[in-house]
């Protein structure tokens, strides 16, 4: 991974945190004025980076069936195991509020695309990540089936040209960066900062969801980014960007259900009003991060070294 893509991954995923934190304080303590709407659009730069990233390292496996097996595993180690770890803490820890089925605990656990994410509400954007894994998985079968599957999701999942727009415009940086095409890295950059910016203010004045715009915004600064460092202006190189561009996906997996614990716990030994409201907001934000980086160090990464030294057979040995 570009270290500058890391440092993205960072803030990201810090910008979908501040997103939970601002309903969470005024929910239990009042205080409305630390809401950060525009944080969800970290949602919309995963979503890019993720295109970007599955299409530079699998772009040669297109077409090879050969390479189904590999992809396969290599996308199954990298999502499911430490979802899996958080959601069975979570839901141990609410399973008599949750009420759910069994049904709907095993939609959870797979990650089907059925638009509602049980125990972890952030794995609604897991599910359009395992949507276009599929999709790019056709496509390594063979490019025909891949139309076939592309169609049947564009028909059959609600939000879905939305949602594949954005994936589809990582892939189409990473057509770019493949070619070599020359490309002002750091103008670009800062265009797709500039554009990604100005959508945040919309959402933030008007209350919309500007994706198209936050779209552009991710694509350009993903591309910029990229062709900046290929020719040696490296973005973002601090050891701390790093560490939580590397933890960002147990950053992202773990705040929502840490900070909706804190903010119970903090309400409940009778810390109320906003004046402790910013306190905890402070307190809770840097520990839900703490958390995730902890959570990574011990957990997610242990285990993917762990599982990817004892890849299967029907996956050959990653580039």
């Amino acid at each position: 991974m570009l270290k500058s893509l890391q440092a993205g991954r960072a803030i990201a995923a810090l910008m979908v945190v501040l997103y939970h934190m601002g309903p969470a304080v005024e929910k239990y303590f009042g205080l409305g004025a630390l809401a950060a709407p525009w944080g969800r659009a970290g949602v919309e730069f995963f979503f890019v980076l993720s295109g970007f990233i599955i299409a530079s390292a699998h772009w040669d496996d297109i077409g090879r069936l050969d390479r189904l097996g590999r992809f396969a595993w290599k996308r199954f180690v990298r999502i499911y195991p430490i979802y899996w770890v958080v959601f069975l803490l979570a839901f141990t820890g609410a399973y008599r509020l949750l009420n759910l089925s069994v049904a709907e605990v095993l939609h959870g656990l797979l990650l089907t695309p059925t638009g509602v994410a049980p125990v972890i509400s952030v794995a609604w954007s897991l599910q359009w990540e395992i949507v276009f894994y599929v999709l790019f998985a056709s496509l390594i079968v063979h490019p025909a089936l891949a139309l076939a599957v592309l169609a049947a999701v564009l028909i059959g999942l609600p939000g879905s040209p939305k949602y594949l727009m954005l994936f589809l415009a990582g892939v189409a940086c990473a057509v770019v960066d493949r070619r070599q095409l020359a490309v002002p890295g750091r103008l670009v950059a800062l265009i797709g900062t500039l554009v990604f910016a100005a959508a945040s203010a919309v959402e933030t004045v008007s209350g919309g969801q500007p994706v198209f715009w936050y779209g552009v915004g991710a694509a350009l600064l993903v591309l910029g980014l990229v062709r900046a460092e290929r020719a040696g202006h490296m973005i973002g190189a601090h050891p701390a960007l790093q560490l939580l561009g590397n933890a960002s996906y147990s950053i992202y997996l773990l705040h929502y259900p840490f900070i909706s614990a804190a903010c119970k716990v903090a309400a409940a030994v009778g810390l109320r009003g906003p004046a402790w409201g910013a306190a905890v907001y402070a307190v809770v934000l840097m520990a839900a991060v703490a958390a995730g980086v902890l959570l990574h160090l011990y957990v997610e990464r242990p285990l993917i070294d762990r599982l990817t030294a004892r890849r299967p057979v029907l996956a050959p040995v990653a580039d």
